[in-house]
């Protein structure tokens, strides 16, 4: 016996609701186009029902706009060390940034935080790609202000952390600059899966919101 089903919302015989639930757990903005098991966990967290994998599993395959938006992940070639788990969550975090996106309310690019222990994301929007003094006072504003200094930050090899502000900026406050080798940007890894995962949730809500520029978070 599941005992979360006291928690969440039986519908196996309220057949109506059911497409209502699909379209709300796949297509909402709140759930944002995601695969078949992430919108699996995103309906099984409110709601069950005996067919509920294989409902989400043909709705989601049948979804025209995933079907426009999305790409096929593709392995990467060679092999690539990982880097080591961190201890603790935002001991050890990656940064990056995605541009060129569609101006909404003047705001063009995002800055991509990911702490390495835990997965999670922090998603800044920017007017353009920040200064390198810039970008050290966003660390102190979404990472530092509520999780403490991290011990190590990966990036890519962007002027903004080359510059010797960003290098004298780490030294001051005891944090590793470790940058991503141009031959091997997949050392950054995590921060470029979010960055993807990011880019084809943008793609699928603009394309049902294309005269609503105005609504993409900012």
């Amino acid at each position: 016996m599941d005992n979360r089903l006291s928690f969440r919302v039986h519908i196996a015989h309220l057949y109506h609701l059911r497409k209502e639930v699909l379209q709300w757990g796949h297509d909402s903005t709140l759930a944002g186009h995601q695969g078949v098991q992430r919108t699996i966990s995103f309906i099984d967290r409110a709601f069950w029902w005996r067919t509920l994998r294989r409902d989400v599993q043909e709705y989601v395959q049948a979804c025209n706009i995933c079907a426009r938006s999305k790409t096929a992940n593709s392995p990467s070639t060679g092999e690539l060390q990982p880097l080591p788990i961190p201890k603790r969550p935002w001991s050890h975090i990656s940064v990056d940034f995605v541009t060129g996106l569609p101006d909404s309310q003047g705001k063009n690019t995002i800055l991509t935080i990911v702490d390495r222990f835990s997965k999670a994301v922090h998603l800044v929007a920017l007017t353009g790609l920040p200064s390198a003094k810039t970008t050290a006072e966003l660390i102190l504003e979404h990472v530092v202000r509520l999780h403490g200094f991290p011990k190590d930050i990966v990036s890519d090899r962007g002027p903004q952390f080359t510059a010797k502000f960003w290098q004298a900026f780490c030294r001051l406050v005891g944090t590793t600059s470790s940058l991503s080798s141009g031959f091997h940007p997949q050392t950054n890894g995590q921060t470029e899966r979010a960055n993807q995962q990011l880019e084809r949730f943008l793609r699928c809500f603009a394309s049902e919101h294309q005269r609503q520029r105005r609504t993409v978070p900012t």
